[in-house]
């Protein structure tokens, strides 16, 4: 028979016929009990409509039925307090958190794929969508190159789970080296599908890493779903802090919570003489944009050629044992933490 986990994520296909959701988004799965050959499923619903409770059994003994489940029973509790989970979240996802910069050549990516990394080792459920229509990097910071064969079922695509995360990017789907030509429209569409097409299953925490700037990727997210809040990646230098205060400024404009700033490439530290510091892209900036937003430094990453040959060699850097880097990401991620905590 199947298991349990395997029939709720067939009930993932049972839609909601008004609110073009699923039942497991929706909060109405209440069990799945096993026993004696039997499997009952039982929903909660906020009243006695008995039209839409017909029509739901309709549907999951159409979806699970003919499945190797034994005999299929459906019951329905009716709770007047029990409201149903209308809101414009990724279906099955606690908290949905942007990266961005306001410009390239910060490192958002490879913060973002050890931030994913890190959260994934401390024991939460971690997903990372590739947001970067134009140039997807994320795919081969996990030695992915280029077009891979996703599991596809019924207009739903499966991530890709690489190092226990799960991961999308549009370069899977592309010819390496292919380019994208589209307008603005076409990139909504494409975000909204990665967002609500893909089956990301339950996970604490989905990070985006979104492209260059303030544009229509930002934006789309921004309405689409509910966002937990934007981390916000600079490196020291003023040119930077310049770009990311943009960001930051375009964020509050639509009402996307700043849970903090992480300066990357704070300091350099030579392979041959670890106890030194290379401030080689300035100092100061991070703090100083956390001083004018009034929102926090969530850590300084240093930057080293270990880290910078990572991203090549397709392995999260975060995943190596002891280094200056997987302590910067550590901390980060507790003062992180304590951020997604206030507002939630």
């Amino acid at each position: 028979m199947l298991t349990k986990e395997e029939i709720q994520k067939e009930l993932i296909k049972v839609k909601h016929p008004e609110l073009k959701k699923d039942i497991i988004f929706l909060g109405m799965l209440k069990s799945i009990v096993q026993d004696d050959g039997t499997t009952t499923i039982q929903l909660r619903a906020p009243n006695n409509d008995r039209k839409l409770q017909i029509g739901l059994e309709a549907q999951i003994r159409q979806t699970i039925g003919k499945l190797d489940i034994g005999k299929l029973k459906i019951k329905f509790e009716v709770d007047p307090n029990f409201q149903l989970d209308d809101s414009n979240r990724v279906p099955g996802v606690k908290h949905t958190i942007v990266v961005g910069s306001g410009k390239g050549g910060v490192g958002k990516s490879t913060v973002t794929i050890n931030l994913a990394s890190a959260l994934q080792k401390k024991g939460f459920k971690v997903g990372v969508m590739d947001a970067d229509i134009y140039g997807p990097s994320i795919g081969k910071m996990v030695g992915v190159n280029g077009r891979v064969p996703l599991q596809t079922e019924e207009d739903r695509i499966y991530p890709l789970e690489k190092y226990g995360l799960k991961i999308i990017s549009f370069s899977f789907l592309l010819e390496e080296n292919r380019p994208v030509v589209w307008r603005g429209p076409m990139l909504g569409k494409a975000v909204e599908q990665f967002l609500y097409d893909v089956v990301w299953g339950d996970l604490d925490y989905l990070l985006i890493d979104l492209p260059p700037g303030t544009g229509d990727v930002q934006l789309s997210l921004a309405q689409l779903t509910e966002l937990t809040g934007a981390v916000v990646v600079t490196t020291p230098q003023k040119v930077a802090t310049l770009d990311a205060s943009r960001a930051v400024s375009m964020f509050l404009e639509v009402k996307v919570p700043i849970l903090g700033v992480i300066e990357n490439m704070s300091y350099f530290v030579p392979p041959d003489a670890p106890e030194k510091r290379y401030k080689i892209f300035g100092e100061g900036g991070g703090k100083e944009l956390c001083s004018k937003f009034k929102i926090p430094l969530l850590g300084q990453i240093p930057h080293t050629i270990d880290l910078m040959e990572s991203g090549e060699f397709g392995k999260p850097y975060f995943l190596n044992e002891d280094t200056i880097i997987r302590q910067a990401y550590t901390a980060v991620v507790e003062n992180l933490l304590q951020e997604v905590e206030k507002w939630s």
